[in-house]
């Protein structure tokens, strides 16, 4: 099936070609693929290539292509004739190392939260397969949350192929200064790990307060029969897109993010910067000590939901909004987007090494 695939431009042959390859896209909750796209910007012709379909689709995604069967994909990049190949996901891992080692193609990766984290109760099982499956050869690296190092270092994953990165945010997408509106707003995947329940009952709590609920799918229903169990106090609304979502923060002034303390798998949300761009303040659960690294001194970490309530009753600490401004930008993909480039930019320093042991074998 084909959408729309990016076709090259003239006059700008000399641009690396980047083969993008993302799984369940394009899935609405992706913005981070849509952050890196734009930030890449007109300094590489890309061609997005997606290998199964989205359970919620963004209507506003880039052009791709979906291809589902290995053979096709290797003519793809066959006939693409791509600089390197850049996937999103270390579940990934298997596919892009064979296309890679097939095509003799160079690759990168965009590791993320839930393909990361390792809990005393949750170790994803592709973490055990990872050097096994992974082509080093082929690897330029692995950009992952700096959090997440530990566990993939003990998956086996050589500490020098480990880039740590921050969550993709689009600061300027987000960043506005003007006064905000008095809601409280959580948001997300409706999943178990994000606990969504106990937003239900904060709102329950603070009957006075407008709460606002911005779920993606899977578990929505249940939450909102909790909601009209305890007396419909919560708003819960469509997902939205990626373009309505600065107007949305903009409608509150604070980001309850609730997670559950038991499974511990959220990682660092992108929520939590964009709502720190907007001028939202945040209060997330505090279910790992690295949150103190991601948060900062720009939000409040709170251990149960009476302490939320303490906190949400009274307007953001001017001082905390500030330095939300400033934590936010320093996580701007436009800033960070060289963790990415520096790999691809090693690549003809790999090639010369390459040829020069060629030389040299008897």
């Amino acid at each position: 099936m084909q959408h729309s695939v990016n076709s090259p431009v003239r006059g700008k042959a000399s641009r690396p070609r980047v083969l993008l390859v993302a799984t369940h896209y394009p899935q609405l909750s992706q913005t981070y693929i849509k952050s890196e796209l734009k930030a890449l910007g007109e300094d590489y012709e890309i061609k997005v290539v997606a290998t199964s379909v989205p359970n919620f689709e963004d209507p506003e995604h880039p052009p791709f292509e979906r291809i589902e069967n290995f053979q096709r994909m290797i003519e793809i990049v066959r006939s693409f004739r791509p600089t390197v190949i850049h996937g999103h996901y270390l579940v990934q891992a298997r596919l892009l190392s064979a296309l890679a080692a097939v095509t003799d193609t160079p690759f990168t990766i965009r590791a993320h939260s839930f393909d990361s984290i390792v809990t005393e109760t949750r170790r994803p099982k592709h973490l055990d397969r990872l050097t096994a499956e992974l082509d080093f050869e082929h690897c330029l690296g692995i950009l992952a949350m700096p959090f997440t190092r530990p566990f993939l270092e003990s998956s086996g994953l050589p500490a020098t192929l480990i880039v740590d990165a921050p969550p993709v945010i689009d600061f300027h997408h987000f960043y506005n200064r003007a006064k905000n509106g008095t809601g409280i707003m959580n948001i997300g995947a409706c999943l178990p790990k994000k606990r969504m329940e106990d937003f239900v009952d904060l709102a329950a709590r603070m009957p006075s307060l407008e709460f606002n609920l911005y779920p993606i799918g899977y578990d929505t229903a249940k939450i909102a029969a909790l909601n009209a169990e305890r007396g419909g106090r919560l708003t819960i609304h469509e997902p939205r897109p990626f373009s309505a979502m600065p107007a949305v923060y903009k409608k509150h002034d604070w980001l309850v993010y609730t997670a559950c303390p038991a499974l511990k798998s959220v990682g660092w949300p992108m929520a939590v910067a964009e709502a720190q761009a907007s001028g939202v303040a945040v209060c997330m659960a505090h279910i790992r000590p690295d949150l103190v690294d991601y948060v900062g001194d720009a939000g409040y970490l709170y251990e149960s939901i009476s302490d939320v309530e303490r906190i949400i009753d009274q307007p953001p600490p001017a001082p905390m909004r500030e330095a939300g401004f400033d934590r936010a930008r320093s996580w701007d993909i436009k800033t960070n987007i060289h963790l990415l480039t520096d790999l691809w930019a090693s690549i003809p320093d790999r090639a010369e090494s390459a040829a020069r042991r060629s030389i040299q074998r008897p």
